[in-house]
């Protein structure tokens, strides 16, 4: 081969190199992926990862990337990067107050209850009709030590949002509240509802609870669960004890 050949065919090559380094992501495309292995038919947390961060690298502002990439590392117990990141998607997508509750549980699970109360009392206002931020808001109030505080939100939460009526969390947040209010009749009866709520309840309900959680888990969570609404009941009935 003569060395003119030589030197096109050189070109040729490093310029082919060359197209594809740029080839262009598709962003949407990468949180499709990223969602898929986020519980969405597979679960692979570092696939998901890894996909989210792709698209973030197309699009450092695309709704849903920071926010993934917050409860994938909350999902880990990485709750400094989760707390980065769904501060970055904060910046990024100031009208996805969605985000809020995400940081509420971050801030909850860190001891920050009062951070943590007044995201989900955000929330709440953004989205009054969905069950979780009254029961975490409860969640929170309980830890801090409001019950009346608690007693009315969980309340709330049964009469406002929806399927409220029939959410075992919910009652059981109730209870929680009255037991250590020492409202013990309607702590019982709290319990009672959230316990048969609870025993009827399917792993797939209970997923769809927890999205983010590893599948494999969810008949330990409900199972959990199940113990602790009983373990609530007895100690309800049994105020002796208390």
């Amino acid at each position: 081969m003569k060395p003119r050949h030589v030197l096109i065919s050189i070109f040729a090559v490093l310029l082919f190199g060359f197209l594809l380094s740029r080839e262009k992501i598709d962003p949407k495309l990468e949180m499709e992926t990223g969602n898929y292995y986020f519980n969405n038919g597979a679960y692979d947390l570092e696939k998901a990862e890894e996909a989210f961060r792709r698209a973030l690298k197309a699009d450092p502002k695309i709704l849903w990337g920071h926010y993934q990439l917050a409860r994938i590392y909350f999902v880990k117990g990485e709750k400094e990067l989760a707390l980065e990141e769904i501060n970055k998607e904060l910046e990024a997508n100031p009208e996805n107050l969605r985000t809020l509750y995400v940081r509420g549980l971050i801030y909850g699970s860190s001891g920050r209850l009062a951070e943590a109360e007044a995201d989900f009392r955000r929330f709440i206002l953004w989205a009054p009709a969905e069950w979780a931020g009254y029961n975490d808001l409860a969640w929170i109030l309980a830890k801090e030590g409001k019950y009346a505080d608690a007693e009315k939100v969980a309340g709330e939460g049964i009469k406002e949002a929806i399927g409220g009526e029939e959410n075992a969390w919910l009652w059981n947040s109730l209870g929680v509240a009255q037991l250590n209010l020492k409202k013990y009749n309607d702590a019982e009866k709290s319990f009672r509802k959230a316990l048969k709520l609870a025993r009827n309840m399917t792993e797939n309900e209970w997923a769809r609870a927890y999205p983010g959680n590893n599948p494999e888990e969810s008949a330990r969570g409900l199972d959990a669960f199940k113990i602790a609404v009983q373990a609530n009941f007895n100690t309800a009935v049994d105020r002796d004890g208390i």
